[in-house]
């Protein structure tokens, strides 16, 4: 979904970001000290990352910067997107943008952090959250009976040598100083104790901060895949179901940011804090054009704020959004002023439809993304729909 304000027409483009999707989490009432503000009026559904946090600050600057409408130099773009948590609506915004031939001069989003306090800024130089690859592996041998496993091909056994070798892979085949790492969420194989399956599937993920060591480790796990399958008389489905570079902030654009910090908020307010093993969809807008991912401190010991995120006591200072707005704002007005030199920006991709070929599938309709929500299936929340009437009724974007 994409709103606008439209300054001077011959200026830049800066496109501002926010993620606005809910949690299948049951809430807690109580933080880690305290009874929480408020908490979700719908069991089983919560803003556990933040992201309502991430709305107020961007319809707050949106307020700010159309009341400055008229004496902007340059045009704001704000982008709200819902299913940021793995259910791929970033597609659908890309199309869009191909559509209508989208460009941007930089890009801007916020995330909240549970462990920066309240009234500190942090922009991270170089990646400021991890890539991510999302894998399903399939592994299919012959099922039999437990008294004869002689005549069967065990995919269990040849998941386990295949583990083993993996457990080893990180050290074997990436540089020591490289930021990576890799887990599985899930392993499913066989329901009952006497019946050898003939099938396993496992899920999980890789994290990197350097986008070359993530393309080494899939090669090499792809080889050992290949390599133990035959061994075990089994047969294999590799699939990568998403992929994300890290989000990587471009050196001149964090130098606004942090101009603009000092110059309107306060240099003591920012903060160093390390990059974030988390990965996120901004990740694509960085890797088309030049911008930044910040961060926004929200923990406050005494209100009983830094639970981390994705925990039923997860909660956030709002005081802390105050910062976050003005941060927003204040890098729009310093990057008009003084407009960062990011001719040497290279993409990661040529072109947007380069970008959308590597998802394997044709993104759905795009109908919806100018303020025109019609459907009350946006979203785990329906936040959604719900933004789209509220910047409509009281924006005028």
């Amino acid at each position: 979904m994409f709103a606008y304000i439209n300054g001077d027409s011959t200026g830049k483009t800066v496109l501002l970001r926010s993620d606005i999707d809910a949690l299948p989490i049951l809430e807690s009432e109580t933080n880690l000290k305290n009874k929480k503000v408020c908490i979700s009026k719908n069991p089983g559904v919560m803003h556990g990352c933040g992201h309502d946090g991430h709305i107020a600050m961007l319809l707050s600057a949106a307020k700010i910067l159309k009341n400055m409408e008229a004496s902007l130099n340059g045009r704001v773009v704000l982008m709200f997107e819902e299913g940021e948590e793995g259910h791929r609506n970033i597609e659908k915004l890309l199309a869009y943008m191909a559509e209508k031939d989208m460009k941007f001069d930089t890009c801007y989003a916020s995330h909240v952090r549970w462990d920066i306090p309240t009234g500190k800024l942090s922009c991270c130089q170089g990646s400021a959250m991890s890539g991510l690859y999302h894998f399903v592996l399939e592994i299919n041998g012959k099922g039999g009976h437990g008294s004869r496993p002689d005549l069967a091909h065990s995919v269990i056994d040849c998941f386990h040598d295949i583990y083993s070798n993996l457990d080893t892979l990180r050290l074997k085949y990436i540089k020591p100083n490289t930021v990576l790492t890799w887990s599985l969420g899930s392993v499913n194989a066989g329901a009952t104790f006497n019946l050898i399956p003939d099938k396993l599937t496992c899920e999980g993920s890789i994290r990197m901060m350097d986008r070359n060591s993530g393309e080494e480790f899939i090669k090499e796990f792809e080889r050992i895949v290949a390599a133990i399958c035959p061994l075990n008389y089994c047969t294999y489905q590799f699939k990568l179901l998403e992929q994300l570079l890290p989000t990587e902030n471009y050196p001149a654009c964090r130098k606004t940011y942090l101009d603009s910090i000092k110059k309107q908020i306060g240099e003591d307010v920012i903060y160093d804090c390390e990059p974030w093993m988390a990965s996120e969809t901004f990740s694509y807008m960085c890797s088309l054009f030049p911008g930044v991912e910040t961060f926004v401190g929200i923990k406050n010991d005494e209100l009983g704020s830094g639970a981390n995120h994705h925990t039923p006591e997860f909660d956030l200072d709002e005081d802390g959004l105050t910062y976050g707005t003005a941060a927003a704002v204040s890098y729009v007005l310093e990057y008009f002023e003084n407009t960062p030199d990011t001719s040497a920006f290279e993409p990661a991709y040529n072109s947007i439809s380069e970008l959308i070929a590597t998802f394997g599938q044709q993104p759905g309709s795009t109908e919806y993304m100018d303020l025109m929500l019609n459907s009350n299936n946006f979203g785990i929340d329906g936040t959604a729909e719900l933004l789209a009437n509220i910047i409509r009724k009281n924006f005028g974007l």
